[in-house]
This record gives structure tokens, C-alpha cells and sequence, in this order.
């Protein structure tokens, strides 16, 4: 997409998942730029917006948040960090095939576009193999 700024990504869980999926998708993609993980852990509520509103601060263009629970504490955080910012979307339920949705399709789609993709991918993703 010429003349546009690629979508970069935050995902923010409670432990270390976040920072697994981030190894994991550089696993099977190889290197990547534009993908970052934190933790909630250690951090109160104010301290976790203080750290989500930096590195939305950080760089201009479209931002996306991927957490785990939502209505959780990193929900929470990446509501009031985002508040009324143009171009900011949280995503809830994070999982790897979102995380690889977006690192594959975020060269080629306006920010709309490929926000719904990741939430079609992650839904797709959940599937009940077996059992009775």
C-alpha cells in the first residue's frame, strides 16, 4: 500500500503469553518488526496505562492492541490508554492465529480491513476437535 504506514501491534496479556506468541510467530516466520508483547505482571493499573500510552506515543500510523481477557486488566488499561485516539483498535481474546493474521496480511490492508480479518482468523482458529 503505497504512501501508507503499516499497522504495528502490541499484545498485552497476564504472564508471559504475549511474549510467547511473539516468539512462536518469529519461529515461523523468522524476524519480525512492528510486533511487541508485554505483561501485566508488576504493574498496577496506572502503571499499565503509563507503559500502553508510550508506545502508542511512540510512533505515528494505525495501532493495534491484541490482549487476552477481555474485561480484564489489560483490557481495561488499553481502553483508557486509547480513549477517543484516531486509529487505535483493541482486540480481546488474543490468539497465535491472529498474531500470525496480522504479521501476514498488514502489508496489504487498510487498518478496517484488516482489524475484522484477525478477528474472522482468531474465530476460525477455535475449533472443537473431538471428544463427546
Amino acid at each position: 500500500m503505497e504512501g501508507s504506514v503499516m499497522m504495528r501491534a502490541l499484545v498485552i496479556t497476564h504472564g508471559d503469553i504475549g511474549e510467547e506468541f511473539v516468539k512462536v510467530a518469529e519461529l515461523i516466520l523468522g524476524p519480525l518488526e512492528g510486533l511487541e508483547a508485554a505483561s501485566n505482571a508488576g504493574h498496577s493499573a496506572e502503571a499499565l496505562i503509563e507503559l500502553i500510552n508510550n508506545w502508542l506515543d511512540r510512533e505515528e500510523g494505525p495501532a493495534l492492541i491484541m490482549i487476552d481477557d477481555y474485561g480484564g486488566s489489560c483490557a481495561t488499561a488499553a481502553q483508557l490508554a486509547c480513549g477517543e485516539r484516531k486509529d487505535r483498535f483493541i482486540l480481546g481474546g488474543v490468539n497465535l492465529a491472529m498474531v500470525l493474521g496480522f504479521l501476514t496480511w498488514r502489508e496489504n490492508s487498510e487498518a478496517e480491513v484488516l482489524v475484522q480479518r484477525i478477528v474472522d482468523k482468531g474465530r476460525e482458529a477455535i475449533v472443537r476437535l473431538g471428544g463427546s
